[in-house]
């Protein structure tokens, strides 16, 4: 073969791959034909908002509220005085944990954190959708010696579902449960343990460091973004503890607890020192606070204003309560007489018997426990079961 030959023969081969090429991948600037060949490789993300959380606790026992989200991030690297300010800065008597990855042991969601304290989540029920995990839908109640019961607001009927033991601690305060199913339970030492509602005896360390802002005990529920945001988030209540619960100008404080960094933010000042806290699923904060009587208090998740308050006439705050919404009433935990367990008090809140008037009235008047919180995911009905 000639050289001319060689020369013709690779000009050939060379526009037999060109033309080869656009068959296999399309030639032009057609990002859709490339899609069909190779997948659509695009998502989407959501980001949420932060919110609020619960509280309250007795001299000698505690109290707690419901709601619940994401535990298990690593804060080894963050001081335990660390949190954030309500300008969203970071205070400057800790420091926010350097960039990390963290997944929640047993809960699937994922967090990223930098240094700047920006966090981005796939949610803190470890789902884009923020979806129920079994045994949320019932209200959870924390006992005085660590045991976790149900109780249903259809029956009144309290059941066990389990004792547990986080680091030899029983003196348990206060409880919020998530949508993911965990219990995230608060002891007289301030530390705080995550439980799984359906198994009871697992008991994980989170790492949170007690102390942040000068939040030490406190209530604590988890309450949904909003009516069309059920993602939720933990939101307190400060308790400053020994004094007894008190009512007065500003001499409590609102927050939330980020449950992927386990970092706290101050939200604003509340007229309560001890309060617990509930939630909803379309994005309500309540709170049972207060004396000469105690009141049912709506606040703004976003000031710690107040929406509503309501007094509960002749009801008292005791050494040990709790509270939770459930179905669109309110079921108050107190102590019974005796003081060695608790009654239960409903509040027909939505008026569902339509007869104009919101009335108390006591429907269990011997508990089986002393009941010092109690917890209740976003995942409850809102309104009343058909």
């Amino acid at each position: 073969m000639t050289d001319a030959m060689v020369a013709v023969s690779w000009m050939r081969a060379a526009r037999c791959c060109a033309a080869l090429s656009c068959v296999l991948l399309g030639c032009g600037d057609d990002s859709g034909a490339n899609d069909s060949l190779f997948g659509d490789s695009g998502g989407s993300e959501a980001d949420d908002d932060d919110g609020p959380s619960s509280l309250t606790a007795d001299s000698s026992a505690s109290m707690s509220a419901s709601a619940e989200s994401d535990s298990g991030s690593d804060t080894s690297a963050t001081d335990p005085s660390a949190g954030t300010t309500t300008d969203g800065t970071v205070d400057t008597s800790g420091a926010t944990a350097p960039e990390s990855t963290s997944s929640a042991e047993g809960e699937g969601s994922t967090s990223t954190t930098d240094g700047g304290g920006e966090s981005s989540s796939e949610g803190t029920t470890g789902s884009e959708l923020c979806d129920c995990a079994p045994g949320t839908d019932v209200i959870y109640v924390l006992s005085d010696d660590a045991a976790l019961w149900s109780f249903d607001p259809i029956t009144y009927d309290f059941a066990l579902v389990g004792d547990f033991m986080c680091n030899n601690m029983n003196d348990t305060f206060s409880m919020g449960v998530d949508r993911n199913g965990i219990a995230w339970v608060m002891f007289q030492g301030q530390d705080i343990y995550t439980i799984d509602v359906n198994n009871p005896a697992n008991c994980v360390d989170p790492g949170y460091n007690p102390g942040q802002l000068g939040f030490g005990l406190f209530g604590m529920a988890f309450v949904s973004e909003g009516e069309n945001n059920p993602c939720d988030q933990l939101y307190v209540n400060s308790y400053s503890g020994g004094l007894g619960f008190q009512e007065g100008p500003d001499i409590g404080r609102l927050g939330t607890m980020d449950p992927d960094t386990l970092l706290m933010s101050e939200i604003g000042l509340t007229d309560f020192d001890g309060a617990e806290l509930t939630g909803t699923g379309d994005g309500r904060l309540f709170a049972f606070a207060g004396v000469g009587p105690a009141k049912l208090t709506e606040f703004d998740k976003t000031d710690a204003s107040v929406i509503e308050q309501l007094p509960l006439d002749t009801l008292e705050l005791t050494n040990a309560f709790a509270f939770a919404f459930f179905g669109g009433d309110f079921y108050f935990f107190t102590e019974s007489p005796n003081i060695f367990t608790s009654q239960v008090t409903h509040l027909d809140w939505d008026d569902s018997d339509m007869d104009g008037e919101q009335q108390l009235e006591i429907v269990v008047a011997d508990a089986p426990i002393r009941i010092v919180g109690a917890g209740v995911s976003t995942c409850v009905p809102v309104v009343e079961p058909m």
